[in-house]
């Protein structure tokens, strides 16, 4: 059974701060890989750009990565001595680190596992923001 692999960009605005959709405003983009025996990786980048110009910056990303397939460079920071791009995991990693170095995206972390929630209490006179941390809970057995 062949295993599947592939670079898969979801466009998503998770968070919008702006006059309306899609206009500027701060927007969250996720992007992604899924690769052999479930090997997975993703990434949140935010900019204050609409996603039209996020989709031209990822194919000029794109384009950078491809031109680096079977190259191996020395000499340069932003690959490491002796990298080369050989495989998925490695195209994605320089589509990434393209958007953050050169075009000034904002590499976003989403902790899924806190929340803050704003309640009011009698009829609005007192405001209330409580946290709630979801914590994993392990127990150990002797078999």
């Amino acid at each position: 059974m062949k295993q599947e692999k592939k670079l898969k960009i979801k466009l998503l605005n998770l968070f919008h701060y702006g006059g309306g959709y899609w206009k500027m405003g701060f927007n969250i983009f996720k992007v992604e890989y899924n690769w052999y025996e479930g090997e997975h990786e993703e990434a949140f980048l935010g900019k204050s750009i609409e996603r039209e110009e996020f989709e031209k910056d990822l194919i000029e990303a794109k384009d950078f990565a491809k031109s680096l397939i079977g190259k191996n460079y020395k000499n340069r920071v932003y690959l490491g001595k002796g990298y080369s791009v050989e495989c998925l995991p490695e195209y994605y990693e320089q589509i990434i680190r393209f958007l953050v170095e050169n075009k000034s995206y904002v590499e976003c972390y989403f902790d899924n596992k806190i929340s803050y929630s704003v309640d009011d209490f009698d009829d609005g006179k007192k405001i209330h923001i409580s946290k709630c941390e979801e914590k994993q809970k392990y127990q150990s057995y002797d078999w």
